[in-house]
């Protein structure tokens, strides 16, 4: 069987690509339409293991001691960025500042953030767009005390957004992730992909330099850079679109997906097996308390049903 990689490739490359100080102000003074020289100080704070989940994001620096920037890659969809992002600008803070005399009556000057995601996957997204964390909110009021806003800009190459045009780096590696995704296309074979469009790219002087000093471990790094999330977000894809004609249950907000119920139906059997109430799991997970008593009492009553079983079930009985 030929071996296949995983979509999480994009994410890794992208992130050891952008991981220079001078690349990082060409991508912001192309993001924002600043005008950075190339020497003006950066720290990369780069997230290596949050403690979120295990998780590290993709780019995090701070210009000037003014700006701290977080980047997130994307190859799928995610409505929660808002929320992943300021669990991420509130770890970057806690590292940065928490030891600078927050409880001192002197406000304590932090460098202002800008959170930015580019897109990079193949359904459909406009090339730009604002999540607001405010949008996640259960309860709306006048007054909002917290906010996170993510600016979302798709850099797929066929979209020909501007942001490209004004950043050499991001267009070529568009370029040459594309150039990937139309040979995996044609031949169904990713790892031959890679190779040819590694070479397709250094001829054509597309990431040469890049490609030069990684183009021999190129193909292995891409497959060492996979993770677990990837594979889970390939099969929740495939459910999404069963999901979407058949419905998970009638009156579940934003019509939950059926790979996102296989994952949450997994979340709470685990933890109702460590003796944990409904209740408690649904303000653990920040889930509907109805959808997470439905599932708590089908794994409770029938433990031996895996997570298909009990979502058809819930699906059977929804009807």
């Amino acid at each position: 069987m030929a071996q296949t990689a995983k979509r999480n490739y994009k994410d890794g490359l992208f992130r050891v690509l952008f991981n220079d100080k001078e690349k990082l102000i060409e991508l912001y003074n192309a993001v924002s339409g600043s005008n950075y020289p190339k020497e003006t100080p950066v720290e990369i704070i780069t997230l290596e293991d949050s403690i979120f989940g295990g998780l590290k994001n993709d780019l995090a620096f701070v210009i000037n001691n003014r700006l701290i920037i977080l980047i997130e890659h994307q190859s799928t969809i995610n409505p929660n960025m808002p929320l992943r992002m300021l669990c991420y600008i509130a770890k970057e803070y806690e590292r940065l500042l928490f030891s600078r005399g927050i409880y001192s009556r002197r406000p304590v000057p932090i460098p202002t953030p800008e959170l930015y995601v580019f897109y990079n996957g193949t359904e459909d997204l406009p090339l730009e767009q604002e999540l607001k964390l405010s949008d996640s909110f259960v309860e709306k009021c006048g007054k909002i005390a917290l906010e996170a806003v993510v600016r979302v800009i798709n850099v797929n190459y066929e979209k020909g957004a501007k942001l490209l045009q004004r950043c050499e780096t991001l267009r070529e590696y568009s370029q040459f992730m594309h150039d990937i995704r139309v040979r995996y296309k044609k031949s169904g074979d990713l790892t031959a992909a890679i190779r040819e469009s590694v070479k397709y790219c250094m001829d054509h002087n597309v990431l040469r330099d890049f490609l030069k000093r990684n183009g021999g471990d190129m193909v292995s790094f891409l497959f060492e850079e996979l993770s677990r999330e990837e594979c889970e977000a390939i099969r929740e894809e495939d459910g999404y679109e069963r999901g979407k004609a058949e419905g998970i249950e009638k009156g579940v907000k934003q019509g939950l997906e059926k790979g996102e119920m296989l994952k949450l139906i997994t979340l709470v059997q685990r933890k109702a097996s460590k003796g944990q109430s409904a209740e408690k799991i649904a303000e653990d997970l920040l889930e509907e308390p109805e959808m997470i008593r439905k599932i708590f009492k089908a794994a409770t009553e029938h433990p031996t049903w895996n997570e298909t079983q009990i979502c058809e079930h819930i699906e059977e009985v929804g009807k």
